[in-house]
C-alpha cells in the first residue's frame, strides 16, 4: 500500500467507504421493502381476516341471541315483538352471509387457509339450515319443536360454527403474529447490520483520516521541496530569459549585418558580372579593333599607294598644264589669224566698194567672212580667257595638290606607323583584357560561392534568430509557468495545510 499513489489510496479508501454506505443503503432499502412486504401482508392478508372473523363472531352472536329472543317472544305470545326480532334476525343473517361468502371473493384467504374456510363454510351452512328449521317451527307456532330444534340442532351447529370460526381466526392470528415476527426479525437483523456498517465506517474513516494525515505530511514535505524547486526554476528561468534576450539582440544584429553583407555581396556580384560582361565586351571590341587595325594597315598601305598615284596624277596634271599652255599658244595664233582675217575682210570690202557693181558679190562674201572672223575671234578670245583661267586654276590646284600630297604622304607615313603601334598596343590590350576577363570569371565564380555561402549563413542566421525567438518565448513561458508553479504551490499549500500554516 505504501508504494501506491495518493489518488489510489484516497480513491480506494473512499471507494470502500462509499461501498459500505451504498451497501448499507441498499441493504436498508431491501430490508425495509421486505419488512414492508410483511407489514403489507399482515395488513392485507391477516388483519382484515381477523377483523372479518370478529364481524362474523359478532353477527353469529347477534343471530343466536335473536333466535333466543324469538323463542322468548313466542313463549310470551307477543307476535309484534316476534316479527320485529325476525326482521332483525334476517338483517343479521344477510350480514353474516355476506361476510362469510364475500370472504373468498374479497381475497382474504391466506396461504393454507382454504381447509379452515371450507370447514367454516360447511358449519355455517349447517347452522343456517338448523336455524331456518327452528324459525320455521316458531312461525308455525310449534314452540316446543322450535325449542327442541334449537337444543338439538341449532345450538350444536352454532357451537361447531363458532369453533370453526375461532380456529380460522386463530390461524389468521398466528399468521399475523408470524408475519410480524418476520418483519421484527428483519428489523433486528437490519439494526445489527447497520451497527456493523457504522462501526466499519468509523474504522474506515479513522483509517482514511490516518492516511490523509500521513499523506498531508508527505505532501507538506513535497510542497516545501516544490517551493524550493520553483524558486530555483524561477531564478534559472529569469537568467535564461535575460540570456535569451541578449542572444536575441546579438542574433538580430548579426542577422542585420548578414543581410547588409549579403546585399553588398549581391551588389559586388552584380558589379563583377557587369565587369565580366564589360571585360568580355572589351575583349570582343579589342579583337575587333585589332582586326580593324590590321584592316587599317592594309587601308594605309592602299592610301600610300593612292598618294603615290595622286602624285603621279599631279605629274600628269603638270603635263596637262603644259598642254594648256600649248593650247594657249595655239589660241594666240588663232587670234592672230582672226585679226588678219578681219583685216583682210575689211580690205576686201574696200576693194569691192571700189569695184562697184562688179564687186558687190565679193563684198557680201567679204562681209560674211568678216562676221565669221569676228565670231571666231570672239570665241577664240573667250577660249583664251577660259584657258588662262584654267591655267591659273590648274597651277593653283597643282600647287595645293603638290603641298597636300606631300603632307598626305607624310601624314600617311606617320599614320601607318601609328597604326602599326596601335595594332601592337591593341594586341597587347587584347591579351591583358583576356587575362582580366579570365580573372573576372574566376572572381565571379568565387563571388558566387561567397554569395551562396552568405545565403546559407543568412538562412542559418534566420533559423538561429527564429530559434532564439522561440527560446526567448519559451523562457518567457517558463517564467510564467514558474510563477504559476509557485502560485499553484501556494494554493496547494493553503489547500492541504490551511491558511494559517501557509505563511
Amino acid at each position: 500500500m505504501n508504494n501506491k499513489s495518493l489518488s489510489f489510496k484516497i480513491i480506494t479508501s473512499i471507494s470502500i467507504l462509499v461501498s459500505l454506505i451504498l451497501f448499507s443503503c441498499i441493504y436498508c432499502i431491501t430490508m425495509i421493502n421486505k419488512t414492508q412486504v410483511y407489514a403489507q401482508d399482515t395488513a392485507t392478508s391477516w388483519l382484515p381476516s381477523i377483523e372479518s372473523f370478529a364481524i362474523m363472531n359478532r353477527e353469529i352472536g347477534n343471530i343466536s341471541r335473536r333466535s333466543l329472543y324469538i323463542l322468548n317472544s313466542k313463549f310470551a305470545n307477543d307476535p309484534k315483538e316476534m316479527d320485529k326480532k325476525l326482521e332483525g334476525l334476517n338483517d343479521f343473517k344477510a350480514k353474516l352471509d355476506k361476510e362469510i361468502k364475500g370472504y373468498i371473493t374479497n381475497g382474504l384467504i391466506g396461504p393454507g387457509e382454504q381447509p379452515f374456510y371450507d370447514i367454516t363454510l360447511a358449519a355455517y351452512n349447517d347452522y343456517i339450515k338448523a336455524l331456518d328449521e327452528q324459525i320455521s317451527f316458531a312461525k308455525e307456532n310449534k314452540t316446543q319443536e322450535s325449542y327442541e330444534t334449537y337444543i338439538k340442532k341449532a345450538n350444536p351447529a352454532l357451537q361447531k360454527l363458532l369453533d370453526a370460526v375461532n380456529k380460522e381466526s386463530q390461524f389468521n392470528s398466528e399468521g399475523a403474529i408470524n408475519s410480524t415476527k418476520q418483519g421484527s426479525n428483519l428489523t433486528s437483523i437490519t439494526n445489527w447490520t447497520m451497527t456493523l456498517v457504522l462501526i466499519s465506517s468509523i474504522i474506515i474513516s479513522a483509517i482514511i483520516v490516518l492516511i490523509i494525515l500521513k499523506i498531508t505530511n508527505a505532501i507538506k514535505n513535497s510542497i516545501e521541496s516544490l517551493k524550493k524547486q520553483g524558486d530555483n526554476t524561477m531564478k534559472i528561468s529569469k537568467t535564461l530569459m535575460q540570456s535569451s534576450q541578449s542572444l536575441s539582440e546579438s542574433v538580430t544584429e548579426q542577422a542585420a549585418s548578414v543581410h547588409e553583407t549579403t546585399a553588398a555581396i549581391n551588389e559586388i556580384t552584380s558589379m563583377v558580372n557587369k565587369t565580366s560582361e564589360n571585360a568580355q565586351e572589351s575583349t570582343n571590341v579589342a579583337k575587333s579593333a585589332s582586326q580593324k587595325a590590321e584592316s587599317s594597315q592594309e587601308t594605309m598601305k592602299k592610301l600610300a599607294n593612292s598618294m603615290e598615284t595622286i602624285q603621279e596624277s599631279n605629274s600628269q596634271l603638270q603635263n596637262i598644264a603644259e598642254i594648256i599652255n600649248q593650247i594657249h599658244a595655239k589660241t594666240s595664233v588663232i587670234n592672230d589669224i582672226v585679226s588678219k582675217t578681219e583685216l583682210l575682210s575689211l580690205n576686201a570690202s574696200i576693194e569691192s566698194a571700189r569695184a562697184g557693181e562688179y564687186g558687190k558679190g565679193f563684198a557680201v562674201v567679204a562681209e560674211e567672212v568678216g562676221n565669221l572672223a569676228k565670231i571666231s575671234g570672239k570665241s577664240a578670245q573667250e577660249i583664251q580667257d577660259l584657258i588662262i583661267k584654267s591655267q591659273e586654276e590648274v597651277n593653283k590646284i597643282l600647287n595645293i595638290t603638290k603641298d597636300r600630297v606631300a603632307e598626305g604622304k607624310v601624314v600617311t607615313t606617320e599614320a601607318q606607323e601609328s597604326f602599326v603601334h596601335i595594332s601592337e598596343d591593341i594586341i597587347s590590350m587584347v591579351s591583358v583584357i583576356e587575362q582580366i576577363s579570365a580573372a573576372t570569371k574566376e572572381q565571379d565564380i568565387g563571388v558566387r560561392q561567397i554569395t551562396t555561402a552568405m545565403s546559407e549563413i543568412d538562412r542559418a542566421t534566420q533559423k538561429n534568430q527564429q530559434s532564439v525567438n522561440e527560446t526567448a518565448q519559451s523562457s518567457n513561458e517558463l517564467v510564467e509557468q514558474g510563477e504559476k508553479l509557485i502560485q499553484t504551490t501556494k494554493e496547494i499549500e493553503v489547500l492541504i495545510l490551511g491558511g494559517n500554516k501557509a505563511s
